[in-house]
């Protein structure tokens, strides 16, 4: 159980942060790396080094309470009179206290929509690298909570390494825009040192967000279009291994698309089929065109005067061209 134990913190540990529970993840985290380092949290975080014991001992029975930020800011001097031992002693121990991890930690704000708001966060660090303590480098957590440290909005597992001065982390989150929370908590901790934690509140006063826009389409409940919708059976018969129906999105924005000359902006999620209605689109204005020639632009393929049947493009256009109607005017393919 002694030699299970930390693994089965960990585990747990990983299904409170996977599911966003603040509390229970801050707590969980205490546990896991007191566990690993058999270690109680409320022990001196410089017990992590291995100093002499009447270092720790003097450290521990000093009278006052210092963190390791305090400590490294002391010279060695002050420190072996702290411990009531030599200044070799102090400098043992300054030493220990500026390679303990802790970081500073600033925030911006970036409004981008009403109920969405950008905070980038910039992590500096602020402690001596070592290799023999830090190893080859330092994981730590980084998380965005609500003002009640309730939720985790947001996480990213980041890593420092020697040569890392500082990190820049964007989170992007939602917030109500009716009732705004007054800050939102940035939570900085360790995945190894115990006491290598910090916060960071975000005040969200006189932050002004954008107003509400009513722009967007809400999406209708039609009924899924067949792919005979499209009128033309060398298309049709195109397309037929891609397409049997057109889904909700496509359904909805085929007419504007297909038989309207209007400007249209679809924003929709990934493998919602807005590829394949730019595709129709394409096709469906070629016969509409006044001028005799088409400029084909395909990201990463280049096609230079299509013009024989060697060339996909080149068979969807002559199969297209071949069931025009009479009046259509006949074009020749050219890249751009």
């Amino acid at each position: 159980m002694a030699q299970n134990g930390g693994r089965i913190a960990r585990a747990l540990l990983d299904i409170a942060i996977s599911r966003k529970w603040a509390r229970v993840a801050t707590v969980l985290m205490g546990i896991t790396k007191a566990v690993e380092k058999r270690l109680w949290p409320f022990h001196e975080p410089l017990q992590q080094f291995p100093l002499k014991t009447d270092i720790i001992y003097g450290l521990r029975n000093s009278g006052e309470e210092f963190s390791p930020a305090e400590l490294a800011s002391m010279t060695a001097a002050e420190l072996g009179e702290l411990v009531r031992l030599n200044e070799r002693h102090g400098q043992a121990l300054r030493t220990a206290a500026r390679q303990f991890p802790k970081v500073k930690m600033t925030s911006s704000l970036r409004p981008l929509g009403s109920d969405v708001l950008r905070i980038v966060v910039s992590v500096t660090r602020d402690f001596d690298w070592s290799s023999k303590v830090h190893d080859s480098g330092e994981p730590f957590w980084l998380w965005v909570e609500d003002h009640e440290g309730i939720e985790i909005l947001q996480f990213v597992h980041l890593l420092f390494r020697e040569s890392t001065k500082s990190l820049d982390v964007n989170f992007v989150v939602s917030m109500s825009s009716i009732t705004p929370p007054p800050y939102f908590t940035i939570r900085f901790m360790s995945d190894r040192w115990i006491g290598a934690e910090d916060e960071l509140h975000v005040s969200l006063d006189g932050l002004v967000m954008p107003a509400s826009s009513l722009d967007h389409t809400s999406r209708l409940d039609l009924p899924f279009l067949p792919r005979s919708s499209l009128g033309l059976p060398v298309l049709e018969e195109l397309y037929s291994s891609r397409l049997h129906d057109f889904n909700a999105i496509q359904t909805q924005v085929f007419w504007s698309l297909i038989n309207t000359s209007m400007n249209a902006l679809i924003s929709a999620p990934a493998s919602c089929g807005k590829s394949l209605m730019g595709d129709l689109a394409i096709w469906s204005d070629i016969p509409n065109r006044r001028f005799n020639f088409t400029n084909v632009l395909i990201k990463g393929k280049h096609y230079s005067d299509v013009q024989g049947p060697s060339s996909f493009m080149s068979f969807q256009a002559e199969a297209w061209q071949s069931n025009l109607s009479q009046n259509s005017v006949p074009f020749p393919m050219h890249s751009a």
